[in-house]
């Protein structure tokens, strides 16, 4: 048995742990390499390598197996500084977004802001197309209105489409054929289709979670390829394994078409080790806690799983409908803002716990209107 390690890239440290052919155990931390994760990644590995006399291409060549969590995509939705997206969807459905299901997270605080737009009006399009309940062709796709949307979102700068259209999973005949005209009108887009992102009803939940995937995914993308690339060269030979928010893996080839389940990637990891953890010392019922620099997040375990919920995940004020093992975050790591709005201020609100979305990052306008007391 060669080597084993672990990595979990945070938005402050990069952690390592490494599992010795003997059965040893290192631990191992160094600071995050913000303008190129995947430096520090490679970074580490070579610390870890010059430990036991090797370097990082000895170390790499006999390494088995490498697990990777990750909160680029929670960090990217914390700070929202993703990709610029736009959103095509039938017609008529492009202010579905905004609704929200008619859902406020604090109904007491009538200033409470609505969250920032992934995809601002002006970047969504209403498709003329229609699929019935059945996933019939009602009203067939529009292929003018398409390629003219997707002329002007190239105009106005958008790196990424997220395509939705009613009933889509049921018969994605027409989102398959927007993929096509957008790789002939923008081929440098990166596209999120919701039949491949999340095949299954209801409308809003699906939208949102196309959203996200496609708000997260060129960042995440970039910095996969990245990485795997530098384990090339490095001499490891084996698939690059990513933790998905519902505990599972897949390789970073999969995640990089499907980025939205790499959201709480990093904490998912630890909840799963601290289940294991907790086992062999008889613990069944206990809270995992995740601290770090950029956020902070609480997994309630009872019997010793985690409860895994589908559809009703709120992840930084957006509603992502896959399977997740459920975590609260908020963005209060070690080097967070702390604000308070003005009508908690004013005592015109009943008194809660301060949440906020603002992290070491943020600026002081962004945190207060993030934040609720």
């Amino acid at each position: 048995m060669g080597f084993r390690i672990g990595i979990d890239v945070g938005g402050t440290f990069t952690d390592f742990i490494l599992a010795l052919p003997d059965g040893g155990i290192e631990l191992f931390k160094v600071p995050t390499t913000l303008d190129d994760q995947s430096r520090g990644v490679m970074n580490g590995i070579e610390l870890l390598a010059s430990r036991h006399g090797l370097d990082t291409r000895a170390l790499l060549a006999r390494t088995d197996l490498i697990v990777h969590g990750t909160t680029t995509a929670d960090n990217t939705m914390i700070e929202m500084n993703g990709a610029k997206t736009g959103l095509l969807t039938t017609q008529g459905h492009r202010d579905e977004i905004d609704i929200r299901r008619g859902f406020k997270e604090d109904i007491w605080d009538p200033a409470f802001p609505p969250p920032t737009p992934i995809a601002r009006r002006r970047h969504r399009f209403g498709i003329p197309e229609r699929l019935d309940f059945r996933g019939a062709v009602v009203r067939p796709l529009d292929e003018d209105a398409v390629r003219e949307a997707v002329r002007r979102l190239r105009r106005q700068g958008i790196e990424s489409i997220a395509v939705c259209f009613l009933f889509s999973f049921l018969n994605p005949a027409h989102e398959k054929r927007v993929r096509e005209i957008i790789a002939e009108e923008y081929p440098e887009a990166r596209i999120s289709l919701s039949h491949e992102v999340m095949p299954t009803a209801p409308e809003f939940e699906r939208t949102s979670t196309t959203l996200v995937d496609a708000y997260v995914g060129p960042k995440l993308s970039r910095y996969l390829d990245r990485l795997e690339r530098s384990l090339r060269d490095g001499g490891y030979r084996r698939d690059l394994l990513i933790m998905q928010s519902n505990g599972g893996i897949m390789t970073a080839e999969q995640l990089a078409k499907r980025a939205v389940a790499a959201l709480g990637s990093g904490p998912t990891g630890g909840v799963i080790g601290a289940c294991a953890v907790a086992a062999r010392s008889g613990v069944s019922d206990f809270v995992a806690i995740d601290m770090g620099g950029t956020s902070y997040e609480a997994c309630l375990v009872r019997g010793g799983q985690p409860e895994i919920r589908s559809f009703w995940n709120w992840q930084h004020r957006y509603l992502v409908g896959l399977p997740m093992i459920e975590m609260h975050s908020i963005g209060a790591g070690g080097g967070s803002i702390p604000a308070r709005s003005v009508m908690a201020a004013a005592g015109l609100v009943p008194p809660s716990p301060t949440r906020t979305s603002c992290s070491a990052t943020s600026t002081p306008r962004r945190c207060a209107a993030a934040s609720s007391s």
